[in-house]
């Protein structure tokens, strides 16, 4: 599957059960809880921009995953797969893991943005140019006669 095609695809470890970190988890919230809410989590943050989410609206995530706000809490706090970053406005959660994992098709993504400018940049300059020669060609058709324009077959 393509990266590009799917904007919120994205490559995780087959193996994320057996990290250490994460058999902790599932070992202090059992039946697939502490697996399934850090994976819902990461694949929230993937579809977020700059792969970060606020911490003063995690109560809504809490919600939306059938949750608690203190599960949540401490599923980002205590088993590394998260960090809690601040910005200009508030405190965010990001995992550096998805940042990681991530890199490979951000860095595709921005070349062929830039490949696209640089080609669109191309494009406009040879509609320029050939704008800039129809002008000429026009002008001269203007001093001609019409009838000392040959017969093209």
């Amino acid at each position: 599957m393509s990266t590009l095609k799917n904007k919120h695809w994205f490559a995780h470890p087959a193996d994320l059960r057996h990290d250490r970190r994460m058999r902790r988890a599932m070992s202090d919230f059992p039946n697939g809880v502490g697996y399934g809410l850090i994976v819902l989590l990461i694949e929230h943050l993937r579809c977020q921009p700059n792969y970060s989410y606020p911490l003063q609206d995690l109560d809504l995530l809490a919600k939306e995953f059938e949750t608690s706000l203190p599960i949540l809490q401490t599923l980002i706090t205590k088993y590394g797969f998260f960090e809690i970053i601040e910005n200009e406005k508030e405190e965010l959660f990001i995992s550096p893991m998805l940042n990681d994992l991530m890199k490979p098709y951000d860095e595709k993504v921005e070349k062929n943005r830039l490949a696209g400018i640089k080609s669109a940049e191309k494009r406009k300059e040879k509609i320029q140019k050939l704008l800039v020669e129809a002008k000429k060609q026009d002008k001269k058709l203007d001093y001609l006669d019409v009838d000392e324009i040959p017969d093209v077959v």
